[in-house]
């Protein structure tokens, strides 16, 4: 089977692309930049140069196809200007779905985030839960307005649903969406840790190769005009540090306290207005990281016959695949 995908250079889009193309499927790739597709280096590998921006090279590369995944998106928590999260994550979905209803594609599968839901408060929230707090990031914002997207499109005959992973970890491109591989690499390496001073705050771990699969199983059995979330198990900081200290010796694990991480993101923003250099986080980038993100994949498992690898197993198998590349403690 011939299949579309966006994102191909990223952590999730690589990891799916070459499932695709192992499987036996013919699988065009469009890159905006043919120098990052090292990692896609693959027989049923097709590369075709071309922007989600840009319908024409959308539409060539689509070209032939029947299933579509689209995962390429800006994924930053902020950007000067922020017009390109809603020209990537809105406007360049629009155009994935319009040429994937021009070619009659038989399904698409939309890869969104558990970020449009918001926070949680006394239990995790489903898929039908509304948000509870308003958007203070483009990213969230942008998705939010993509995902909607594809429910219109859905709704005029496109056979188009979407897929929500949560904080997902595992082996993979060291990219912005795979924060955790450079966490345990420094950990290895004997360097200090910085977590968030709030160990009792839980959030949604999901391991890659569940939301790898996930996204197959969505393609084969979700419903149009449906979210799915592709999350794993609800944990405290405090578990998640007590799990990698079980797994390899960790030296120095500091807790920062919110007021501090708040000033030093003032201060990132401050050195960007000199020097031009992107800030690693911001003021608000960090209220994310104190709030309560827990979030049930009760559906998925039903509808879709999801399912959730234990963060114990997970963790040890990054652990050990991370020590392979030769990341040993010191």
């Amino acid at each position: 089977m011939k299949i579309f995908i966006t994102g191909a250079t990223g952590y999730l889009g690589n990891l799916l692309a070459m499932r695709l193309a192992n499987d036996g499927n013919q699988v065009h790739a469009l890159v905006r930049n043919p120098q990052k597709t090292k990692n896609l280096d693959h027989p049923n590998i097709h590369l075709f140069k071309g922007d989600v921006n840009d319908l024409d090279s959308i539409e060539n590369a689509m070209d032939g196809c029947e299933q579509v995944f689209h995962l390429a998106a800006f994924a930053r928590m902020w950007a000067k200007p922020a017009d390109i999260f809603y020209k990537v994550n809105v406007d360049g979905t629009k155009n994935v779905l319009q040429a994937a209803m021009e070619k009659n594609i038989s399904k698409l599968v939309y890869t969104s985030s558990t970020a449009v839901f918001g926070t949680s408060i006394n239990q995790p929230l489903s898929e039908d839960d509304p948000r509870t707090i308003g958007f203070n990031n483009d990213y969230d914002l942008s998705k939010c307005m993509a995902e909607k997207l594809v429910q219109e499109y859905a709704a005029n005959g496109l056979n188009a649903l979407i897929v929500n992973p949560s904080r997902v970890y595992g082996p993979g491109n060291e990219s912005f969406s795979n924060p955790f591989t450079r966490l345990l690499k420094a950990v290895m390496k004997g360097k200090p840790v910085l977590i968030p001073k709030c160990p009792d705050v839980i959030a949604n771990y999901t391991y890659v190769e569940d939301v790898i699969e996930g996204h197959m199983l969505a393609m084969k059995f979700g419903k149009a005009g449906e979210r799915y979330i592709l999350g794993g198990e609800n944990i405290s900081y405090r578990q998640f540090v007590n799990v990698v200290r079980e797994a390899m010796p960790v030296k120095n694990v500091i807790a920062i306290p919110k007021f501090l991480l708040k000033v030093a993101g003032v201060l990132q923003l401050i050195r960007f207005f000199v020097t031009k250099k992107p800030p690693v986080f911001t003021p608000s980038t960090i209220d994310r990281y104190y709030a309560n993100t827990a979030f049930s994949c009760r559906k998925a498992m039903e509808q879709l016959h999801y399912h959730v690898t234990p963060f114990n197993q997970a963790m040890t198998n990054t652990i050990h695949h991370l020590k392979q590349k030769n990341y040993e403690p010191v």
